[in-house]
């Protein structure tokens, strides 16, 4: 009998039979090494692969995430349907884990609860787990650590007796995951020969990783092509603005990817749209440093992004003088009259353009010397 016969035949029973495995603190200590809570899930996805019956998926739903359960058994979805379609939030998928049925970078979270040790390539699968990751999206394995009990294969199907703990945190590693660490769970997984001959005693481990963020290494990071991008894209004939160029400059020059770039700059152009507030250069370098440093939850330290931010606005009250667009330009952009005599005065040429130059190039050193 392959898995997915005997998951096919045990799904009705399987929530109870998994009971008798291991207890639902072992999801608890997934979720908590997500991040998860009910204060920050909504509006949140993830991907529950091996959802089974839906021992995660229901955590997940609870804690007001949108779920994407993948299994290979039909059986198995069945059920979990049954269990929590009511939801609205769940979406049931048939899949395999060397190719998950999921875009790439389509989700924030990817849990996978013994699931890796069914699948035919491990390695190949946290891959897989990786590609639908958003940046800065976390993943987390619950599985069973290395052990002896052949039963487990014959009788339960298992496909790998366990992991060693060391293999996958290099697996995660190899996938380009960040911040990979592999602990105890605190749990263990009990089982049973069929015939009694045999029991098993295994303890569980928990593995977390992120996807970076950047998609370029910081020491791969060119602060002088990351200033030709911010003048290209300010001078070019369908020219973004100062913010906008910046911003997105700095994200070409550290691989980041997101529809909200430069969007998210535009308001900031001109001096806050023309009210004479802070430089759009100055303003999109601040963003820029929170994009690459920034926290993911009020639980992480304000000052890996504060420090930064402050050495940025002394660099540019050092070499400018000013943050504000008013006082750097000596025109009030907020008017017709003071637009004119700006454009006049070709300070987009003489003025602005070396400025947003050098402030896109001044965070990509700040952000490499934080990394020494």
């Amino acid at each position: 009998m392959s898995s997915r016969e005997y998951f096919a035949k045990v799904a009705e029973e399987w929530d109870a039979l998994r009971s008798g495995f291991f207890s639902e603190s072992v999801r608890e200590k997934a979720l908590a090494l997500a991040g998860i809570g009910a204060e920050n899930g909504p509006g949140l996805t993830a991907a529950d692969l091996g959802a089974g019956a839906g021992f995660v998926t229901q955590a997940l739903l609870a804690a007001g995430l949108a779920v994407f359960a993948v299994d290979r058994s039909a059986e198995m979805l069945a059920e979990l349907r049954k269990r929590f379609g009511a939801a609205g939030r769940l979406t049931t998928l048939e899949g395999e884990a060397g190719r998950l049925p999921l875009p790439d970078a389509s989700v924030d979270f990817v849990f996978a609860n013994m699931f890796l040790h069914h699948v035919d390539d491990p390695q190949g699968a946290i891959v897989e787990m990786a590609r639908i990751l958003r940046p800065g999206g976390h993943l987390v394995i619950t599985d069973l650590d290395s052990h002896t009990h052949g039963f487990l294969l014959a009788e339960h199907h298992d496909r790998w007796p366990g992991f060693a703990r060391t293999d996958v945190s290099a697996w995660l590693r190899r996938a380009g995951l960040a911040d990979a660490a592999v602990d105890c769970c605190g749990e263990n997984c009990c089982a049973d020969a069929c015939d009694g001959s045999d029991s098993a005693r295994i303890s569980i481990f928990a593995a977390s990783a992120k996807r970076p963020v950047l998609g370029v290494r910081l020491a791969d990071a060119d602060p002088d092509a990351v200033a030709g991008y911010a003048r290209e894209l300010w001078s070019n004939a369908r020219p973004l603005l100062c913010a906008e160029s910046v911003l997105s400059a700095v994200a070409r020059g550290l691989g980041v990817r997101s529809p909200l770039i430069p969007r998210m700059a535009t308001g900031f152009c001109s001096g806050l749209s023309r009210c004479c507030g802070p430089c759009g250069a100055f303003s999109a370098g601040v963003m820029a440093l929170g994009m690459a440093l920034g926290r993911d939850s009020g639980r992480d330290d304000l000052d890996e992004t504060y420090g930064p931010v402050q050495e940025f606005r002394e660099f540019f009250l050092e070499r400018y003088g000013a943050l504000e667009c008013r006082t750097l330009t000596g025109h009030d952009l907020g008017t017709h009259e003071g637009h004119m005599a700006y454009r006049e005065a070709g300070l987009k040429t003489t003025l602005c353009a070396p400025l947003l130059e050098a402030a896109a190039a001044q965070v990509i050193r700040i952000l490499k010397e934080q990394q020494r």
